[in-house]
């Protein structure tokens, strides 16, 4: 068996581990705390072989990442959680089949995956953090050398040289010169020399490089050379024909390239925004949104006569329009559709300013959010004639509705709130709005959403 046959076979194993005490300390407190319904559970050793055997099947379709050298806590999250719910799925499966017209444990099934999925993932975090300590005292490495003097090869360079990942890189391979100082240091030769040096240096694991098309021969001896010296050879394309970050996908078997990458494209991505959308706005909505409305509509009845929501054609998702709602926060005008509200604005009244200052205005947005036409966090959505503005006189902006608009986003929190005076401001909200939907993460949403509730109670100078 080999390391890495090793190495996931110890994650399993204390997955497992982990498993079986949650089942039983579960399993105990259901006992303890609730004795009648303990004899509807079932056989204790019985649910940890249904546990184990499911956790089992969930995990040959979703191993876990810990033993990859570069990936992201938010693939190890997606990983854990689809795990877990795939665990949920065989386990319920199993049961219902196994035990007839028996009582479904359903509460204690439910109580374990609760309690499981989040120690799972700080279990994992917690082990790989173990071997990013190892890598970064030369254990665990391995050892690479690159091919190539483009900046495609000098990012995979920068990359691979971070401690925490473990690559050991002998050095690097191209013809004539280079303007990388870290190159100078550790070329090795040019692209004629590469056989050579490999005949004579047995250590090496992997290859990294870029070679011309036209060289044909250098790409197939060194791939013939890699094949049977048990050296994996990942070949480096020079692609940054849009001079920024870009995303690969296929069209069958042929490969095109993305202008950008959109995480939230990812079906399972836009899954897990959408129900994290559907759950939160569904509490809002059923816990804080009734009594909050009794009380602002009082208010708004008191200071200013008029309908107590504002409704406002906003644009959306791929520029299509949509119903956007608030809290009326404006004395009734005929200028609501064309012109911003700025810090002394005197078609505000007092209660209406203090909803602004605090973000009460956008709870009826939990609607849309509800409904889909908004998520908690995106892009805020404009009003149409900013739209049709903005578009014309800011490159890409219109980027920003390639998803969907939010009730708070990134550049919200990032000091681009409120009025845009100036040509600038609006520029710096639309670069955050592109960053946000090329870099989404599950966790970055949640980021946002807490900077967001600290901003309400520290106060921000552009809530008006």
């Amino acid at each position: 068996m080999g390391k890495e046959s090793t190495l996931k076979g110890c994650i399993m194993l204390i997955d497992i581990i982990l498993l079986i005490a949650v089942v039983l300390a579960v399993y105990q407190i259901e006992a303890t705390y609730y004795t009648p319904k303990i004899a509807s559970i079932g056989s204790l050793p019985v649910l940890i072989v249904t546990f184990v055997a499911s956790f089992l099947a969930s995990y040959s379709i979703y191993p876990a990442l810990i033993q990859k050298r570069i990936v992201k806590s938010e693939e190890v999250a997606r990983r854990v959680t689809t795990t877990c719910l795939l665990m949920f799925l065989f386990v319920s499966m199993l049961l219902q089949l196994t035990r007839g017209n028996t009582t479904f444990p359903r509460s204690f099934l439910i109580t374990v995956i609760i309690v499981y999925t989040p120690l799972l993932f700080l279990e994992r975090l917690s082990v790989r953090r173990i071997f990013v300590m190892l890598r970064a005292n030369k254990r665990n490495t391995k050892s690479v050398i690159l091919i190539g003097n483009e900046k495609s090869v000098y990012d995979v360079y920068k990359t691979l040289s971070n401690p925490e990942y473990g690559y050991n890189i002998k050095g690097i391979f191209y013809d004539g010169e280079t303007d990388y100082e870290e190159f100078k240091n550790l070329k090795l030769g040019g692209n004629s020399d590469i056989y050579m040096w490999l005949m004579e240096h047995s250590d090496v694991q992997e290859i990294y490089g870029y070679i011309p098309a036209n060289n044909q021969d250098t790409i197939n001896m060194i791939g013939k050379f890699a094949d049977n010296h048990l050296i994996r050879f990942y070949y480096i394309p020079v692609i940054d024909v849009f001079g920024g970050k870009i995303s690969m996908e296929f069209i069958d078997k042929t490969p095109v390239i993305a202008k950008r990458e959109e995480p939230l494209a990812n079906p399972i991505n836009a899954a897990i925004k959408r129900t994290f959308d559907i759950i939160v706005s569904s509490l809002v909505l059923i816990l804080i949104f009734p009594w909050l409305f009794v009380f602002v509509a009082i208010m708004i009845k008191i200071k200013s006569p008029g309908p107590i929501f504002f409704k406002q054609e906003r644009t959306g998702l791929n520029g299509k329009n949509f119903l956007c709602y608030k809290f009326r926060t404006m004395k009734v005008n005929n200028d609501a559709d064309k012109v911003q509200a700025t810090k002394d604005d005197p078609r505000k009244y007092p209660f209406g300013n203090f909803m602004r200052k605090t973000n009460i205005d956008e709870f009826p947005q939990f609607i849309n959010v509800f409904k889909g036409d908004m998520s908690i966090v995106g892009p805020r959505p404009h009003m149409l004639l900013h739209t049709e503005e903005y578009s014309r006189l800011i490159n890409r902006f219109m980027v920003r509705h390639f998803a969907k608009p939010g009730i708070t986003g990134l550049a919200q929190v990032t000091g681009f709130r409120g009025e845009t005076k100036y040509i600038d401001q609006m520029e710096g909200r639309v670069r955050k709005d592109i960053e946000y939907i090329e870099n989404w993460t599950f966790f970055l949403d949640i980021k946002i959403m807490v900077k967001t509730v600290t901003n309400m109670f520290s106060g921000e100078k552009n809530a008006y």
